[in-house]
């Protein structure tokens, strides 16, 4: 019997395969994204097609004569295919200076872009390049200690005042 395949559906081979993993029908169903009724029905009438009494007898049938099978190709088909990274339309521009770094106009801005006043703001993206990041962290975290220490100032100057 598990040299020759019984006739068995599609979806009564799904069953099997998953049967064999040692998966359950609630398991299997929601797998399949169908009934757990269903599933019951294509394990039950698999079982009257081997004619063996248990499930995991048919699944240890199936999966025996299924693998003696030759398959049609030497890799198991991926599952989950990302896209494609985005290719660069013009190779040479990023090989040039990423994000538009310039040595002549770097001691200069550097010093304006520090010296700025918080965050930058407006945009529905950010279009700041990796080192305008930094920067901006570095503005929001010296404002955030400056103002903490400036309100404890305020606190301590309140308790003098008041003692």
């Amino acid at each position: 019997m598990a040299q020759t395949l019984p006739a068995l559906s599609e979806g009564e081979k799904q069953c099997l395969r998953l049967v064999a993993q040692g998966f359950n029908s609630k398991e299997i169903a929601r797998q399949l994204h169908i009934s757990e009724h269903t599933v019951d029905q294509r394990v039950r009438t698999s079982l009257r097609k081997f004619g063996v009494p248990t499930r995991k007898e048919a699944a240890r049938l199936f999966a025996t004569a299924d693998q003696a099978k030759p398959q049609s190709g030497t890799y198991q088909p991926l599952i989950y295919q990302p896209n494609g990274l985005a290719t660069d339309p013009d190779p040479a521009s990023s090989l040039v200076q990423p994000d538009g770094w310039n040595r002549q106009t770097e001691r200069g801005s550097l010093l304006r872009r520090v010296l700025a006043f918080g965050p930058p703001l407006g945009g529905s993206t950010n279009e700041l390049s990796v080192d305008g990041r930094i920067l901006a962290m570095i503005r929001a975290a010296v404002l955030t200690g400056v103002g903490v220490v400036t309100l404890l100032l305020l606190i301590a100057g309140a308790f003098k005042a008041l003692a």
